[in-house]
């Protein structure tokens, strides 16, 4: 078995998933057994998982495995089947029903997102109004959590139950000496009928990893796919196991010198501390294989394998082109995270100058993250909001990329931006700085987009213009674009994965 070890599957997810979900398919197309492997405590898991087709089999939850619910026949829990006394007030709400004794509030029950009146969490208050207490629904229909707060408001105990009502966990919090509240204290209950303690999460992890290679006969391969949450409990599994570590942002701290600035934090212990413990070590590119190589000294004592993160599926790859007469020719897109790192706001800027020369030239930008607020104000502040979009974060791009005239990414580093690739594959000419890693592996000048220095917005403006401003080229671009992606067709990084494939 193959083993994608994260943290979580959320509503909105990042690279590493989105990469994973990529993955999951490439294993399930070559027969492959694989599973995305999480920790975190979600009563939503399960709808998020059908959100991104991932199936039963194709994913291990620690809260699943020890509850024995990663497969669950579901049921539905209402606002009915909870049983509050009759002298309490229903105040019912389609998100949120409050439950009243007079004036005083006693809970609040939230419901399933797209669902009618399915409960997902109860918050209960005391009489000062402050909350107390949350109990957790894993939305297939069972209580899953109890969870209890200090007067201060955070959590101090977790209690997790079975679908039969016995508990199953416990965990317990404390402050570190920077008074930072974490979880120091983990009690697995009647496990194979034994009772188990861990300090910390990072340990029962650790033994949930264990427990599942030996579920498939140990020597299995396990791949620390979120560094920070996954490569202390891979490093430390007690059973055999084959180990690689993926590194899906740079390894060192400057954008621009991955050779000889300092380690990046999320590495120090996977790279630094503990190389050896691995079997490998996997990159997304060329490039910065030889950078990490030289990085590590130029001899690493493990060996660095180079597979990339984009794969570009068989069904795409056989999809008919969609010409440009057919798109939406002068729609310029952005797709990913809206953190300053990606630097969107000189996008912003970019466009506005094209905008002046190209008037009916758009902006689409897809995507969630902490600068949406400060975009916004400055889309406005520039009078763009007839010709700019914000559309928010969309688990499915394939409309997107298929009607697009033009993509840019302008992040000031990657390990490989998957969504440049994706938009290649879709056949939409793309412009991106000149970073590392992965703009210059597939980008060709006038072939399928343009490639610029790195933050240099008027050649941005020059390259966006240039697309969108002659059909003609544009139509030469797009065809490009196809082309170019076939580099990372399903069959090109299968064969990358041989090394490592169990």
């Amino acid at each position: 078995m193959n083993f994608f070890v994260n943290q979580y599957l959320m509503a909105l997810n990042s690279g590493v998933e989105h990469a994973e979900f990529k993955r999951l398919q490439l294993f399930k197309d070559h027969q492959a057994p694989a599973k995305l492997v999480t920790r975190q405590f979600d009563g939503l898991l399960h709808q998020n998982m059908r959100r991104f087709n991932i199936a039963d089999d194709q994913m291990a939850n620690l809260f699943d495995f020890f509850r024995e619910t990663t497969s669950f026949s579901s049921r539905v829990i209402k606002m009915a089947d909870l049983n509050w006394p009759t002298a309490y007030d229903i105040k019912p709400d389609p998100n949120v029903s409050e439950v009243r004794a007079g004036d005083r509030l006693v809970a609040k029950v939230h419901f399933v997102p797209s669902t009618v009146g399915h409960v997902y969490f109860i918050e209960i208050f005391d009489h000062f109004n402050n909350l107390v207490q949350r109990t957790d629904y894993d939305e297939r229909g069972f209580k899953a959590r109890d969870e209890f707060f200090s007067s201060a408001g955070e959590p101090i105990t977790d209690i997790f139950y079975r679908p039969d009502g016995s508990r199953m966990a416990e965990q317990y919090y404390t402050h570190d000496n920077n008074g930072t509240n974490y979880v120091s204290l983990c009690h697995l209950i009647n496990y194979h009928g034994r009772d188990y303690y861990f300090n910390g999460e990072q340990e029962w992890y650790r033994f949930f990893l264990d427990e599942l290679n030996k579920q498939y006969d140990e020597n299995n391969v396990f791949i620390a796919d979120r560094p920070l949450a996954a490569q202390w409990p891979v490093v430390n599994m007690q059973t055999a196991a084959k180990k690689y570590l993926w590194l899906p942002t740079p390894h060192a701290v400057d954008p621009r010198d991955q050779v000889y600035s300092n380690l990046n934090n999320a590495y120090v212990y996977g790279l630094h501390e503990f190389l050896s413990a691995w079997d490998g070590v996997i990159t997304s590119t060329e490039q910065q294989k030889q950078d990490l190589t030289q990085w590590l000294g130029g001899q690493p004592s493990v060996p660095i394998l180079t597979i990339s993160a984009a794969i570009v599926s068989k069904q795409q790859a056989q999809h008919a082109p969609i010409s440009i007469s057919e798109r939406h020719a002068h729609e310029i897109i952005y797709t990913g995270r809206l953190d300053a790192e990606r630097r969107v706001d000189q996008l912003v800027t970019a466009f506005d100058q094209v905008h002046h020369k190209i008037t009916d030239a758009t902006l689409v930008i897809y995507g969630y993250g902490g600068e949406l607020d400060r975009l916004k104000q400055q889309v406005s502040q520039l009078h763009l909001e007839t010709a700019v979009t914000f559309a928010g974060y969309q688990p499915n791009l394939t409309m997107a990329y298929d009607q697009a005239g033009a993509y840019v990414y302008t992040g000031e580093s990657d390990a490989q931006p998957l969504s440049l690739i994706e938009a290649l594959s879709h056949g939409v000419p793309a412009i991106a700085y000149d970073i590392n890693y992965g703009p210059k592996d597939v980008l060709k000048d006038g072939k399928n987009g343009y490639l610029v220095t790195d933050g240099a917005v008027n050649q941005l403006v020059r390259a966006l213009t240039r697309t969108l401003e002659s059909p003609q080229r544009q139509q030469r671009l797009s065809k490009g674009a196809y082309r170019s992606s076939e580099q990372y067709s399903d069959e090109q990084v299968w064969k990358q994965w041989q090394p490592v494939v169990q």
